[in-house]
């Protein structure tokens, strides 16, 4: 004798086993090229001590750069390493890295969210998340990937100080800060 509904449960695990293999026979490879960009980052920031959010204002700016693997078509979601060098009033130094994904929330206009650890002056760990949101589609051509937008990001110290950072600004590729350069160099060439 069977317990109800056991008839059920094993079609069920019988389906989702035929599916999966159904899509593994018929599944094509893919040949997705890894897309990577470096641009400059801008904006007014708040920085804070012990734990306090925004206690006075800075221009920050600084440098990020990533390389974003799995993806092969603007719907398709990246996930890849990052890396940022970033300054708030030109004496506060921090770098570090970590994870960046791709959301493709619009068909050029995706979501890249990336957390990372940072060093803070040489002096303290630190973590840090970024919220990008604009123009960045998938490049057919080469494996450098245009970005333009805009982005919000927070750092917080992990030492007994807790100091934090907080922006948002305009993050804008380095090719659109090269090229005029580039073409003049064509043009007098």
């Amino acid at each position: 004798m069977t317990a109800p509904g056991a008839d059920v449960r094993h079609l069920v695990r019988l389906g989702a086993f035929g599916a999966i293999a159904g899509a593994l026979l018929v599944a094509v490879p893919t040949h997705a090229e890894p897309q990577g960009h470096l641009a400059l980052r801008a904006a007014p920031c708040g920085v804070g001590e012990e734990g306090k959010l925004w206690e006075s204002t800075r221009f920050c700016g600084g440098f990020v750069g990533d390389l974003l693997l799995f993806r092969k078509r603007n719907r398709d979601v990246g996930l890849g390493p990052y890396v940022e060098v970033l300054t708030a009033g030109f004496w506060d130094a921090r770098f570090g890295g970590g994870v960046s994904v791709l959301l493709p929330v619009a068909d050029s206009f995706p979501l890249v969210v990336s957390v990372g650890a940072f060093d803070h002056e040489l002096r303290a760990a630190s973590v840090g998340a970024t919220l990008f949101w604009g123009n960045r589609s998938y490049n057919f051509d080469n494996a450098y990937n245009y970005a333009l937008g805009i982005y919000a990001s927070g750092y917080r110290d992990l030492d007994s100080e807790g100091a934090t950072l907080v922006s948002v600004g305009v993050e804008l590729d380095t090719f659109f800060l090269v090229a005029p350069f580039l073409f003049a160099y064509q043009a007098i060439r």
